[in-house]
């Protein structure tokens, strides 16, 4: 009876645990095992071959990272994270050193701030294409009246432009994540150091830079990390404003794969881009890991 009771508690837990592996194992082991092996295979379903999806080795790989649209992507891609990324994390440092003063609303405040965040990409992009309407968006409309242009701008439609208006749209719908992240951060910050730095006669931008900013430094790192990792991935918002147009100036790494796979039929080469998305990935998030495992052990 001991036996089957110690038995029973040891099985518990894999029990709980069997569901939720078997959904990883069936939507997100299978497929990536599967998109490994199609990386080295020849999957071109608009010209299939009579020996059907044959190794080809590295092939595939080595097309990929001779293509020019490829390195466009890649170079899209990091000038999209950077951009985003920065303009994100500043934003929302902001936002989260304002609601983290007293004043009166601060409540409604904060609530009010997470709503880009709260709402789904693709209604917030439409919504923003609406904005970005060339011949009655409100955003010309403002500048128009304001005198800052004197004719309309096609944001979405201008090769020049079309980039940084798909980066903002991205700001703007991430930096709440930010400021709610960093805000907790700043609340965990002991009162007792602020009311020393008063005694000292220290400015308030004396506290933020030597009291605020180092407090919060290793929310800031997983913050940065985690917002390297969700924008390698993004794809909804481009995809949605511009469909990774004009002439590929907003095409991310994720409309490449997309692209090559379900326009182009080659389903070789768009296993094999995404495979070399996924190794950038995996990077990232083991810095990301190591970092929060850093965390609990100091905690």
């Amino acid at each position: 009876m001991n036996k089957n009771r110690k038995w029973k508690r040891t099985l518990e837990p894999y029990l709980f645990l069997a569901p939720l592996l078997l959904i990883i194992l069936v939507f997100l082991i299978v497929p990536i095992a599967k998109a490994a092996i199609m990386s080295f295979q020849y999957y071109y379903i608009a010209k299939p071959s009579p020996d059907g999806n044959y190794f080809v080795g590295l092939k595939n790989y080595k097309v990929v990272l001779t293509d020019d649209y490829f390195y466009n992507s890649v170079k899209v891609t990091v000038i999209y994270i950077v951009v985003t990324v920065l303009g994100r994390y500043v934003i929302g440092f902001i936002t989260a050193l304002l609601l983290n003063t007293r004043f009166l609303g601060r409540g409604l405040a904060r609530a009010l701030v997470i709503i880009p965040w709260a709402v789904p990409e693709v209604v917030a992009c439409l919504v923003w294409i609406l904005m970005y309407d060339r011949d009655y968006g409100i955003i010309n409309f403002l500048l128009n009246n304001a005198g800052i242009l004197s004719q309309n701008i096609a944001y979405l439609q201008d090769v020049s432009i079309a980039l940084p208006a798909a980066t903002v749209v991205n700001i703007w719908k991430g930096f709440p994540f930010v400021a709610v992240m960093l805000l907790a951060g700043m609340q965990s910050v002991s009162a007792d150091m602020y009311e020393a730095a008063d005694i000292d006669g220290a400015t308030w931008i004396q506290k933020v830079r030597y009291i605020t900013i180092p407090s919060i430094k290793s929310v800031s790192t997983i913050v940065f990390l985690l917002l390297i990792i969700w924008t390698i991935k993004d794809y909804a918002i481009a995809y949605v404003l511009t469909k990774g147009g004009p002439s590929r100036a907003t095409e991310l790494l994720t409309i490449y794969v997309q692209q090559m796979g379900f326009k182009y039929f080659d389903f070789g080469k768009a296993a094999a881009s995404g495979m070399l998305m996924l190794l950038v990935s995996l990077v990232f998030t083991y810095f990301y890991f190591k970092v929060v495992n850093r965390g609990e052990d100091e905690a």
